[in-house]
């Protein structure tokens, strides 16, 4: 097991949590209007019925999917299994768990910067070196970006 790959997937884990953070303006629409990165699979869609996610909410259930992601990646870390195997699953599950998320909110920063996360961690899940592969600037952009939609938000986070 090669732990300096573990630096690389704790950020990428740290940032999916902050890129559904929220956003700063209530959405207008209910609909999946956008789609996500063509990296993350159809599971990623919502519910046309659904009512748009507020921020604070938006930003709780990002905080929750980070903390079940650190927690597989830590158990990935202990087993001593296939570690690069396991990051890319894990890595693939977070985008698709965040793209499904991004999905019932509406259009504002939080939510954009959230599909943005959601299309690196897909493409980083399915890369041969993820660990690696999930450290890039536009993971740390859309980080970056999910943080401050957070504040604003009222319910901030940190990784």
């Amino acid at each position: 097991m090669k732990t300096n790959r573990i630096i690389p997937i704790l950020f990428a884990c740290a940032v999916l949590g902050l890129a559904a953070c929220g956003d700063e303006k209530p959405a207008t629409t209910a609909g999946p209007a956008a789609t996500s990165a063509s990296a993350v699979p159809s599971t990623a869609a919502s519910s046309p019925s659904a009512a748009a996610m507020s921020d604070k909410d938006l930003c709780t259930a990002a905080e929750k999917i980070n903390k079940d992601m650190r927690a597989k990646l830590m158990t990935a870390v202990q087993s001593g299994g296939d570690l690069t195997k396991q990051t890319g699953e894990i890595l693939t599950e977070l985008g698709d768990r965040v793209a499904k998320l991004a999905g019932t909110a509406g259009d504002g920063k939080a939510a954009t910067a959230l599909k943005e996360f959601a299309a690196e961690a897909g493409k980083a899940g399915s890369a041969a070196d993820p660990g690696t592969a999930a450290d890039n600037p536009a993971m740390e952009k859309a980080s970056k970006d999910i943080n401050a939609a957070c504040k604003t938000a009222g319910a901030p986070t940190t990784f």
